[in-house]
């Protein structure tokens, strides 16, 4: 991603300022960058990242390829539809993350290029940019700035929204709406080229002509991928079963992966104060007091969710690859305790889990405990 794109994608986020100044972003950018020097360790192009790719796309292609053409019978398909659906978010937490953050590579060129794997898998990678690195890593958990926290008023995901009595329910249903949001992705999509925005607190910056090239490209890519030769080798309806399950698997992964780190009842949900707005905190503390991490020492799961169980350490460190994330999280703790910072890491996927239905009990209970 150029110079002039960020700038352009950076004209998204509201003005909300940080004004507190407690010097604890500095000390502790000091500190990793020290850590990584001292070590030899570099932010980027790491080899190990170069081989993790491989064997992930590797996975993600062997898969579509095994059911396009392995000739098996329609249940194992079906299956193997629901593991592909697990490759693709793979691809996406893995690849696609770290170069649109710029973490992938020194070389903007060669994370612009690294980043169109958003595209592969059907996303539009400029509006994942705006959405995901402006709004949500800048204004985390803030209701009305941080897109992750809108749900089209189908779950109450911060108590600063306005309580409704379907979300009574929430705790049980939110696997349903979890699992849209594979088709959710493409809805924004293209209220952002319709409309330009999702809705009137989020409004995108215009794209380019290479902008609109890249997205267009990209949905014809996905409609051949997921469509045009699946039925030359399927009946419709196999198709349209097979799309469905693998679009609800994708969904319900990364709705679980990304909310479980923000939904919780040991994080904060600030709301701006003052006229003008502003939070009154300092933004690298605003982002360890919204973020949990979960399953530290779970080396499996953070293989495959690409680190994001370390959000703390994303959070602080999005431009550096998700390798370092395990090797800088005594340091970042360590400056937490120092600094008088909560860090909460929860010990296991479960309990992290566990942490998430709680507060979505508790959110959706009845107006007056908000």
């Amino acid at each position: 991603m150029t110079t002039a794109a960020q700038a352009a994608e950076k004209s998204a986020a509201r003005n909300l300022p940080f004004t507190v100044k407690r010097n604890f972003r500095k000390t502790l950018t000091e500190r990793v960058n020290a850590y990584l020097r001292d070590n030899h360790l570099p932010a980027r192009d790491l080899p190990a990242m170069h081989l993790k790719t491989a064997v992930v796309l590797a996975g993600w292609l062997g898969i579509y390829l095994l059911i396009l053409l392995g000739n098996l019978p329609a249940w194992v398909n079906l299956i193997l539809c629901l593991v592909w659906g697990m490759a693709i978010a793979s691809v996406g937490f893995n690849v696609m993350h770290d170069a649109n953050h710029g973490g992938y590579s020194d070389n903007p060129r060669t994370n612009s290029l690294v980043s169109l794997s958003a595209e592969l898998l059907g996303m539009s990678g400029f509006r994942w940019r705006t959405k995901h690195n402006i709004w949500h890593h800048t204004y985390t958990n803030v209701a009305g700035f941080d897109d992750d926290v809108e749900t089209f008023g189908l779950m109450r995901l911060t108590p600063r929204m306005p309580w409704k009595p379907l979300f009574r329910a929430q705790a049980g249903y939110f696997p349903l709406v979890y699992s849209m949001i594979g088709f959710d992705f493409f809805l924004r999509d293209f209220m952002m080229i319709l409309t330009g925005k999702s809705d009137d607190n989020h409004v995108y910056p215009k794209l380019t002509t290479l902008d609109k090239i890249t997205f267009w490209a990209g949905k014809l890519f996905y409609l051949i991928i997921m469509f045009v030769l699946p039925l030359q080798v399927f009946p419709w309806w196999q198709v349209a079963i097979g799309y469905v399950v693998v679009m609800l698997t994708v969904g319900l992964v990364m709705g679980i992966v990304f909310q479980l780190a923000h939904i919780n009842g040991d994080v904060n949900f600030p709301q701006p104060v003052g006229d003008p707005q502003h939070i009154e905190n300092e933004w690298a503390v605003h982002q360890v007091e919204t973020t949990a991490d979960f399953a530290p020492h779970n080396q499996l799961l953070n293989f495959y969710i690409g680190g994001l169980n370390y959000q703390i350490e994303h959070h602080l460190f999005p431009h550096i690859c998700h390798l370092n994330y395990p090797r800088i999280a005594p340091i970042v703790r360590a400056t937490c305790e120092e600094f008088g910072i909560h860090y909460q890491c929860y010990p296991t996927w479960r309990a992290a889990f566990a942490a998430h239905l709680r507060e979505l009990h508790l959110l959706g209970r009845a107006a007056e405990v908000s």
